[in-house]
């Protein structure tokens, strides 16, 4: 029931509560009032209106009151807690609004600052614990779980909005995931990441950046009017990761980090360029998800995501380059004496003697070896 329809009822009813300054002076008489006969009865203020637009308005100032003592402690839910506070608190303004007959502008931007709230909250504890987990990461293939697959399914799919975590044995919040080990079973249990037909072997660092950017892309469709901020988020957490990744492994910045490595190794080098094929794959998935939350004029938003695949792209290149030295770092310094060693002539006169196929030398020999050896650790 609106404003209008109980002063109607009213009315019909013959029920009069005389307002506040309302008086034969003002000009209305007691009867025009209560709407029985003449025509500035419909004028007159209602009272029963006005205390329905004053309960109305003690509402909104009351909930508003309660959602701003508690931004902090609602800053620090999980997002399915935001989402249960968004939709009742989004369903009680609509009432609100529909009884009142007018907009509440002080709640609705109340539950947006709530909402603001716990996304920076929340991207700020990401990108924490994306660094420490990065720091920790030992660079070695971690297993896919198939409800993490399903998350990439559905990513790959369109329906990335549709995706929720709740609590579970098998499903952690992200500002614990940093304790997990980065191998959670044996190697004849491992899975690899698939996305469109294509598989990727992964570590543990990049599946968490993956979980981050689909938790982002769920706020972005449900808190619609903040997608704007996701957007941001997601290309932030996008490039900590390139960068930190290059530092820590191409840097040999490993070595010194929580993890310790005794030595940065092409298996690593290798492992790297698979988490940079996985997350240049699902990028075009997660700029189709962000753009349909995003109104049209907001579109160029997402040119920097276009900027940080040319990042990702440019950081494979120097891994590949790298392998690329590795193999000619083995050849110049350990095979290269080799050929000082070797009698071309004489090799040739056996040859010509022997009239059959002449054995590789030792220099060719070894690098055909190591060049195989690269080959099997790459394929890993």
């Amino acid at each position: 029931w609106g404003a209008v329809p109980v002063n109607k009822f009213c009315i019909d009813e013959g029920i009069f509560l005389p307002d506040a300054g309302s008086s034969k002076e003002n000009g209305f008489s007691p009867i025009n009032e209560m709407g029985f006969e003449g025509e500035s009865s419909h004028l007159a203020p209602s009272a029963t209106a006005a205390a329905l637009a004053a309960g109305a308005d003690l509402s909104e100032k009351s909930v508003s009151e309660l959602l701003r003592l508690r931004k902090e402690a609602h800053s620090l839910v999980s997002f399915d807690g935001m989402r249960q506070l968004w939709d009742n608190s989004l369903t009680f303004t609509l009432q609100l609004e529909k009884f009142s007959g007018r907009k509440a502008y002080g709640l609705r931007s109340t539950l947006l600052a709530q909402a603001k709230s716990f996304v920076e909250r929340k991207h700020e504890a990401n990108m924490s614990t994306l660094v420490a987990a990065l720091d920790s990461e030992r660079w070695v293939q971690c297993n896919v779980s198939a409800e993490r697959q399903a998350t990439l399914t559905r990513l790959c799919s369109g329906r990335a909005a549709f995706s929720s975590r709740k609590a579970g044995p098998n499903n952690v919040d992200s500002n614990t995931l940093s304790a997990i080990p980065a191998t959670l079973s044996g190697r004849d249990k491992m899975t690899d990441a698939e996305v469109e037909g294509s598989r990727y072997k992964v570590v543990w660092s990049c599946l968490l950046l993956l979980e981050m950017v689909m938790d982002d892309v769920a706020c972005a469709a449900h808190f619609q009017t903040l997608a704007t901020n996701v957007v941001g988020k997601i290309s932030e957490l996008l490039r900590l990761f390139n960068s930190r990744s290059t530092y820590l492994v191409l840097g040999a910045g490993a070595i010194h980090s929580a993890a310790r490595l005794k030595s940065i190794n092409a298996k690593h080098l290798a492992i790297v360029t698979q988490c940079i094929a996985l997350v240049l794959a699902i990028l075009p998935h997660i700029r189709a998800a962000l753009m349909a939350q995003l109104p049209a004029k907001q579109h160029s938003l997402l040119n920097d995501l276009d900027k940080i695949k040319g990042d990702y792209s440019e950081h494979s290149e120097k891994i590949l380059s790298k392998l690329v030295s590795i193999i000619g770092g083995i050849v110049e310094h350990s095979l290269a004496p080799k050929i000082s060693q070797t009698d071309f002539d004489a090799r040739a006169k056996n040859a010509i003697k022997l009239e059959s196929t002449v054995d590789c030398c030792s220099f060719l020999e070894s690098v055909i070896t190591n060049t195989k050896k690269m080959h099997q650790v790459l394929n890993l």
